[in-house]
């Protein structure tokens, strides 16, 4: 009959969408699927091809408008925590982390507060492209003791934020976080920093963003 023929295409849909379309689509399906708070959304923007930094260049745009949402939830969320660290992270690379590390400290930064950002993508690094800063020391060489917190923090062009470069790209990457000396750099940030933003590797690939989680 018609009403079997309608249930059977009904679930062979079903069954179509659960295994080939697998995204969360929106707010409402990420709801549904965590007990989390949710702190905001930042939507997909194709005008990030030409710089990272939009929150600078596109100052009345819906994604700068989405960051300042988030810095508005983030100012209510553990608000007896001194120094707020952030860690960011994703399951696959490509997804737009370094995007959001990137313009997150930038907003924050431009709230006035004081702001570190800290490239912990020791792999495959992109913060010091997205702000052009181009220098031969960084993370990987505080690690190795070359160089001590202040040394290797340098300004950017926006006000209040300071960032950590990765670095050199060492050929022990995941091994070199477990360091003696990164906890040094954390102590020292948590004491001059509001807040301290870490871009890291894809959560789904590699193991760093869940061992500096303990930060």
């Amino acid at each position: 009959s018609f009403i079997t023929a309608g249930f059977l295409l009904s679930l062979v849909i079903s069954f179509v969408r659960t295994v080939l379309f697998s995204k969360i689509e929106n707010m409402e399906e990420l709801r549904e699927l965590t007990q989390l708070p949710i702190l905001g959304e930042i939507f997909h923007s194709k005008d990030a091809k030409d710089g990272y930094l939009i929150v600078e260049s596109q100052p009345r745009s819906f994604v700068t408008e989405a960051f300042r949402a988030l810095r508005t939830n983030l100012e209510y969320f553990s608000p007896e925590v001194k120094c707020k660290t952030i860690l960011i992270t994703s399951n696959r690379p490509g997804v737009g982390k370094t995007f959001c590390s990137v313009n997150l400290a930038a907003i924050l930064a431009k709230g006035g507060k004081k702001v570190l950002l800290m490239e912990m993508d020791l792999h495959k690094p992109k913060v010091h492209t997205a702000l052009s800063i181009v220098q031969e020391f960084g993370i990987s060489s505080l690690l190795v003791g070359k160089y001590t917190p202040p040394e290797v923090i340098s300004k950017t062009s926006t006000e209040n934020l300071d960032v950590v470069i990765a670095g050199p790209t060492p050929p022990n990457a995941s091994e070199l976080i477990l360091s003696a000396h990164l906890p040094k750099l954390f102590a020292y940030a948590k004491a001059q920093y509001d807040y301290i933003v870490i871009d890291t590797p894809p959560m789904g690939l590699i193991s760093d963003a869940q061992m500096l989680m303990k930060y």
